[in-house]
């Protein structure tokens, strides 16, 4: 069945989160429109609540009261649930606090590795110690010194929490040099909100200080999530699929990119650049795809759309590599395997090498009694799009974990499929 006609992705879920926790550091009040309502979004709500911050629900959005610090003493039990973005950015934020708290997770949140940002954040000044280098999380915050890092992993959350303790930090800036670029999120938000931020190639280095939160701020579309829609009207014939208003940064379209290099047909629509750029999508069917090969530098501006990507691959002519993939073992799952198992299952022909994924197609789909996502709410809507591809009906394990990033992808699902 084909897909037609337009549909809003749900608000971006990596600024949202960072729009709710810098609160913690700014002043001033902001009403902020198109918020992510996910799960992951939700728990970085409850703990910005959990610390004493205010988010007034109102027609128009959500009314967010800066706190400026306020709440830095005391000692507090904060659950991060499933978003280990909200675990790693709070780290952060926490760092340069006085008072002691503990972050913990639900089980899969407790299997994901937190020394990668602990590390940085001890060398400042902080204490911080994990349980076997994964959540729970406690950390003893204090007077914060600026440092220099050069992480061996190129990683937007461990920037982010670096540069929010930057903030926090007393005689000079804090500097992160990358060994590959990142969605640049925390940093554009903090220059938006009046902080001092510079960068020069894939060195960024902020300046402590305190945000002033903008009167209104209206979220981008999360292009991650309208991925799934947008893949699948390049795969089944007769597709032609438009996201509205979804964020367009280089760093977060490069699955944009790579199907434009599988033969895709795609046109943009730039609305508004400030404080991101963000627009319209529109993908057509244009015929069958041809495979591609996806280097270790493309992939943190589309690490999240490779499952879906993977599933482009199984149409595609040839054999499509994707190089130096294994940050998708420390996500919600082993999401690197399971995307192996879950292609294999559909009788695709899937294989990881060291840290590559490579999958040859084109690839004619059998079709199991049940797929199982293993919780994934990535894997639970790729492996949606493989049954609608194939025309065909089957139980997904673990598809409940959609809500944890879209929570109306089958209703906006339905919406396509009946235009």
């Amino acid at each position: 069945m084909p897909l037609v006609g337009e549909f809003t992705p749900p608000g971006d879920k990596s600024i949202s989160h960072r729009l709710i926790l810098m609160s913690l550091l700014a002043e001033g009040e902001m009403l902020v429109q198109g918020l992510s309502s996910c799960l992951d979004v939700l728990s970085s709500l409850s703990v910005f609540r959990a610390l004493g911050g205010i988010a007034r629900e109102e027609p128009q959005g959500l009314r967010l009261f800066g706190l400026n610090r306020a709440w830095l003493s005391g000692e507090r039990d904060l659950d991060c649930g499933n978003s280990g973005t909200t675990m790693r950015l709070l780290c952060g934020i926490l760092a340069g606090a006085p008072g002691a708290h503990v972050l913990d997770g639900d089980a899969q949140l407790r299997r994901r590795p937190m020394e990668r940002v602990a590390e940085p954040l001890r060398a400042m000044g902080a204490k911080v110690e994990t349980h076997g280098g994964k959540p729970p999380v406690m950390i003893q915050g204090g007077a914060l010194t600026p440092q220099s890092f050069h992480p061996s992993d190129a990683s937007a959350q461990l920037k982010g929490a670096i540069l929010l303790a930057g903030l926090s930090a007393q005689g000079g800036p804090t500097t992160i040099a990358e060994i590959a670029a990142t969605r640049a999120h925390t940093e554009r938000l903090i220059s938006h909100f009046g902080g001092h931020v510079t960068a020069e190639g894939l060195k960024v280095t902020v300046y402590p200080g305190t945000l002033t939160l903008t009167p209104t701020f209206v979220t981008p579309a999360d292009p991650s999530s309208a991925a799934f829609f947008l893949t699948g009207a390049a795969l089944i014939p007769g597709s032609s699929v438009t996201a509205k208003g979804v964020l367009l940064s280089p760093g977060r379209v490069g699955f944009l990119r790579v199907l434009e290099r599988m033969g895709a047909s795609i046109s943009l629509s730039m609305t508004s650049d400030v404080p991101e750029p963000m627009g319209d999508v529109t993908v057509a069917y244009a015929g069958a795809l041809t495979a591609t090969e996806v280097p270790a530098e493309e992939i943190p501006s589309l690490i999240d759309e490779i499952p879906i990507l993977a599933l482009a691959a199984t149409r595609a002519e040839g054999t499509t590599v994707f190089r130096a993939v294994d940050e998708l073992r420390i996500k919600e799952t082993d999401r690197l395997m399971s995307i192996r198992h879950q292609l294999g299952a559909l009788g695709a022909r899937a294989r990881v090498d060291g840290d590559d994924l490579h999958v040859e197609g084109p690839t004619s789909f059998i079709l199991p009694e049940s797929l199982d996502s293993g919780a994934d709410h990535r894997l639970a809507m790729t492996l949606t799009m493989a049954l609608l591809m194939a025309g065909a009906t089957r139980p997904i394990l673990g598809d409940e974990s959609i809500a944890i990033s879209y929570p109306t992808f089958l209703k906006d699902l339905e919406a396509l499929c009946q235009e």
